[in-house]
């Protein structure tokens, strides 16, 4: 019989199936942290930030973001305290803090000649 109809709650193998799922994705967070901030971010601050922006690192509290240009991370600095209340509010492994905006070119990218 279906546990959907047998009328006394949830089925003790459904919950099992939850829990593990929970146990899985702390172990991929802990484990693989940069899987899940990308896609958290994209949801807290919108496809078109997220089309010029990168996560690179949630480290202490603080979430570190590349960005196209000098111009982006200037702008999403006046929003960062938004920005950091809707990613807090969607669950990451930790706390954010508070979010730190670099430009791309200063992640060690060589100047053209």
């Amino acid at each position: 019989m279906p546990y959907w109809s047998r009328g006394r709650g949830p089925v003790p193998e459904v919950s099992r199936i939850g829990a593990a799922i929970r146990s899985e994705k702390e172990r991929l967070w802990r484990e693989c942290p940069g899987l899940g901030l990308q896609s958290l971010w994209e949801a807290a601050a919108g496809a078109d930030i997220a089309a010029n922006t990168r996560v690179q690192s949630l480290r202490d509290g603080v979430m570190t973001v590349s960005c196209e240009s000098g111009g982006w991370a200037c702008e999403l600095r006046l929003v960062a305290d938004e920005l950091a209340a809707r990613l807090n509010a969607s669950g990451p492994p930790e706390r954010i803090e508070g979010l730190r905006f670099i430009h791309r070119a200063r992640l060690g990218c060589k100047a053209r000649k």
